[in-house]
């Protein structure tokens, strides 16, 4: 409370009433006015007080809310004010100013939009102190900044999903640790993390390696109340929670024209494959598969191939497991099944057979991880499919407007590094079974989980192949 002298007995009976409006251990504060003699009959000389208890109304209420780009006015008419406070849906106090002869009460800064608002004031007119209770909310702003978390509720993903989140405005460099500070990541088994800014309206969280298989994984988000400057609020409280499957790598050595899948660390199937021809090189680095489609149409004139051109192609694809925004798959190519294991032809994708690519189809998690590497071309770190998991942890946590101190000082290997080894890589990490690939016409395909509308049968064009 805000005491300007000491106080009669009647306002010490009003000040007690007002402490009594504390509700579930909230702490309750007043601005207090006393009268110049100490008698609350001296406040009588206010013109008008003398005519009956007198009100209190808010300056601006309309429909029952206030402006909240302006200061909270309340205005005493026929009286004189005693105490007033005012108290926010969550417990916060506004604080305030009584103006020099206690008519008037001004708040020291602007309302939450739309926040909802209690305000008790004790008045003073004639030979009475009377307590007024005035119920009211903000109005809303034009500009909100809103943020939508990923992965969903209830989602099992792989072990490279980072967690997402896309907010609906873009903020600028000076509001960004505002922003994470509303941001919270908490896993089972626990680990350290960081958020990497890939752009103004997104930003991703990840730990040093990819995620163990089966965490538990939640993820908050508390915008409301957030002031970001110029008339920008943020808006929504929101939780979403999320569970890591078994952990999926597979490794694409585009040389060798072979893919390596494991499960759990254990290679459980090798497939032949080719990659992009030379004129168009499949991107190196790790990948994180984030769409399933049953069917594709590829259109070459999307990349700048016109259609009628030897290297064209408009066709139905397949069993496609999209790596990257950029267009690259993992599909389906029945055309190249003969340079399959032998030599790249692609346009940038990775092709396996019909039987092999619908196998991948039905056992891949979005946020799985395939790590392509020997073709020539470094990963595009513009690309969110591949932005996440190709650089150090040092380039990482230079994204965060905020990082902690376990996140700055830790020194993780690259997450490549701790992938299990190809089979005659030369070398084994830790968990690689080392066995010997299995033979993929052995492995039985399982039934699709979402059929296309017919059967695979696009014409073999090795020369004219889509992806």
């Amino acid at each position: 409370m805000r005491w300007f002298r000491p106080l009669s007995r009647g306002a010490v009976a009003a000040v007690a009433a007002v402490a009594a409006l504390g509700v579930g251990g909230a702490v309750l504060a007043a601005t207090q006015l006393s009268s110049g003699t100490g008698s609350p009959q001296a406040a009588g000389n206010h013109p008008g007080a003398q005519s009956g208890v007198g009100a209190v109304h808010l300056v601006g209420l309309r429909h029952g809310h206030v402006p909240w780009n302006r200061k909270l006015t309340l205005q005493a008419e026929n009286a004189s004010l005693r105490s007033v406070m005012v108290m926010g849906r969550n417990g916060t106090i506004v604080d305030g100013v009584l103006s020099g002869d206690g008519t008037r009460w001004t708040s020291a800064m602007r309302l939450v939009p739309l926040d909802r608002y209690k305000a008790r004031v004790v008045l003073h007119g004639g030979q009475a102190d009377v307590t007024k209770t005035l119920k009211f909310s903000a109005t809303d702003t034009h500009k909100h900044v809103t943020a939508l978390l990923s992965p969903g509720d209830h989602a099992t993903v792989g072990v490279g999903a980072p967690v997402i989140v896309q907010l609906s405005r873009s903020i600028p460099d000076s509001q960004r640790a505002a922003v994470q500070q509303r941001l919270a990541v908490s896993s089972t088994p626990s680990v350290i993390g960081a958020w990497h800014w890939i752009s103004s309206t997104e930003l991703h969280w990840r730990p040093p390696t990819y995620w163990k298989a089966h965490s538990q994984v939640t993820v908050s988000s508390h915008l409301d109340g957030l002031y970001l400057g110029k008339g920008v609020w943020g808006q929504g409280d929101h939780q979403t929670n999320f569970r890591i499957g078994d952990s999926h790598i597979s490794r694409v050595d585009a040389a060798r024209h072979e893919m390596y899948v494991y499960e759990n660390r254990k290679l459980i199937n090798t497939f032949p494959i080719s990659a992009g021809r030379d004129q168009y090189p499949t991107k190196s680095g790790v990948h994180i598969t984030f769409e399933r489609s049953a069917v594709v149409t590829m259109d070459s004139a999307t990349v700048g191939i016109p259609r009628n051109s030897p290297d064209g192609y408009y066709e139905q694809v397949y069993w496609d497991v999209r790596i990257s925004y950029g267009g690259a798959f993992v599909h389906a190519a029945p055309w190249s099944v003969a340079q399959q294991g032998l030599v790249n032809v692609s346009h940038g994708c990775v092709n396996l057979s019909t039987t092999n690519a619908q196998w991948f189809y039905n056992w891949s998690l979005r946020g799985d991880i395939v790590d392509v590497y020997n073709t020539g071309a470094a990963p595009d770190l513009a690309d969110p499919g591949m932005a996440d998991w190709n650089m150090s942890w040092k380039q990482w946590v230079a994204g965060d407007a905020a990082p902690t101190a376990t996140a700055k000082f830790a020194h993780p290997p690259m997450p490549h590094d701790a992938e299990p080894a190809a089979p005659g890589s030369g070398g084994s990490s830790s968990g690689s079974t080392g066995q010997q690939p299995s033979s993929p016409s052995h492995t039985p395909s399982p039934k699709p989980s979402a059929s296309p509308s017919q059967s695979p049968k696009p014409t073999p064009k090795p020369h004219h192949s889509p992806h």
